[in-house]
């Protein structure tokens, strides 16, 4: 009976620590180098190596690993499954010299978040009735891909 029940315990115990080490291990952890300088929220981040991580559900955290300066945003699941390509990569909005990171993704539409425009971008977006929008993504490695939105 004692042997039954210390093999029901240990069934008991290793079925609760489970779901969180696999919370744990899905965390979002990347780590990106940005060429330029740019916008989170209200927190401008100068060209350097970043590391985006989620201390939270549907919060990212996005520092600096060299000076360690970071800012917390909330975000929002992927509006779209076409920003989950498999590449792991952050996609900027771009308006003249001003770069606002708008997604992180790691590649699943899983882990592909949404940032919500700030008050300076929606200003900018604002400005003109057809503002130039640029859509810049950073893969991993460090690559910049541009692409026009919104001209004919």
């Amino acid at each position: 009976m004692k042997r039954i029940l210390s093999l029901a315990a240990s069934i008991i115990v290793v079925c609760l620590m489970t779901p969180a080490t696999q919370a744990q291990s899905d965390s979002l952890k990347l780590r990106f180098h940005v060429p330029f300088p740019f916008i989170v929220e209200d927190t401008t981040f100068v060209a350097g190596e970043y590391e985006v991580t989620e201390p939270a559900r549907l919060i990212l955290e996005v520092r600096n690993v060299q000076n360690q300066s970071a800012a917390f945003e909330h975000v929002q699941p992927a509006g779209s499954r076409k920003e989950a390509d498999g590449q792991l990569r952050l996609i900027f909005h771009r308006y003249g010299s001003a770069y606002f990171l708008a997604v992180v993704s790691d590649g699943s539409w899983r882990s592909t978040y949404d940032f919500r425009p700030s008050k300076a971008e929606k200003r900018l977006a604002d400005a003109s009735p057809m503002p130039h929008l640029k859509v810049v993504s950073v893969l991993a490695n460090g690559t910049v891909q541009a692409a026009d939105v919104g001209r004919k």
